[in-house]
């Protein structure tokens, strides 16, 4: 009986042994593997604004074995500045660049800022690719952005012959903004509405033209938190705001039914598809050329705490 016992030890401490040698084995391993090294360019990238998606790359940082640096910018006004950076990311050894581009959508831009990164992989956000096949991007559906907007106007506004619209949008050359400014205006044909006007985030606008509108319409996050910041300082109750957001300013007025409809990309997908693209090429993959499309919510006050709609908006607490 004593010999069996002693056997059946000695077993388990054999099995214990090779169990946590192979333990060991695996760990040393992990910690000798080489991290990717992947960095992020977007216009000012610390704004609350970026939550969801910075969320989506640290995810995806962790599970794709990437070493992750956002770079800390502001805004970002010109290529120039932003080929600065690109070059600067380069030298100190990024392998892979997220960059969202702050100008126009021409061939030759893309040919610039490929020349910047050196040899190191581009990726794009919140960047549409014209012609296809020049950059892979990942982007939101941008023209269907802006026709559901268009679509929420009515369906909450049976007629709309004559009613004024303003429209806030950002940087005009983006191409993001002038696909959604397209979905929404496609859209609104034929409805009889009066376009006053179209408000960019470089023009000086004074509060009093703002409330010419009847229909406040804001194409990108920072206009609608504008437009929110011109209705709680004015007061007024007579004006409907539709925007896009995903910022914790834009949903809390949401929650407030400030906000009338807020168009919610999914920028914690489109964070953490972009670090799963460009990091499959350090396993020998082919960067994709193609766009990668992300979806995106019609969110209204009273659907707010709906279970879909919390998980895009809160990605944390999941």
């Amino acid at each position: 009986m004593g010999k069996n016992k002693l056997y059946f030890g000695c077993l388990i401490a054999v099995v214990l042994i090779i169990i946590a040698y192979a333990s060991y084995g695996m760990l040393n391993r992990r910690q000798n593997e080489k991290l990717y090294p992947v960095s992020v360019i977007v216009d000012n990238s610390s704004s609350d604004r970026w939550f969801a998606f910075r969320e989506g790359l640290k995810q995806a940082s962790r599970d794709y074995h990437v070493q992750l640096n956002i770079v800390s910018t502001g805004e970002l006004s010109n290529l120039e500045e932003e080929k600065l950076l690109i070059e600067r990311e380069s030298e100190n050894g990024a392998r892979g660049i997220i960059v969202q581009m702050c100008d126009g959508n021409e061939e030759e831009i893309f040919a610039q800022i490929q020349e910047s990164a050196g040899g190191a992989d581009v990726l794009l956000v919140e960047t549409d690719v014209e012609p296809e096949g020049i950059l892979p991007a990942v982007i939101p559906e941008n023209y269907e952005m802006g026709r559901m907007i268009a679509v929420s106007i009515k369906e909450d506004m049976q007629d709309l012959t004559g009613k004024k619209i303003g429209i806030l949008m950002g940087h005009r050359e983006r191409l993001s903004q002038k696909q959604r400014l397209k979905g929404f205006l496609d859209e609104m044909e034929d409805t009889g509405v009066e376009i006053l006007w179209q408000i960019t985030d470089n023009d000086n606008v004074q509060n009093e033209q703002l409330g010419t509108a009847e229909i406040i319409v804001a194409l990108e996050n920072d206009e609608t938190e504008r437009a929110v910041d011109y209705l709680v300082e004015s007061g007024t109750q007579s004006c409907s705001l539709y925007g896009v957001g995903c910022s914790e300013k834009n949903v809390y007025y949401l929650d407030k039914k400030l906000i009338k409809v807020l168009i919610v990309p999914n920028e914690f997908h489109m964070g953490y598809q972009s670090v799963a693209i460009i990091a499959a090429k350090s396993q020998d993959h082919v960067l994709l050329s193609q766009d990668t499309m992300v979806s995106f919510l019609v969110v209204r006050p009273e659907e707010l705490y709906e279970e879909d709609n919390q998980k895009l908006l809160f990605p944390l607490v999941q």
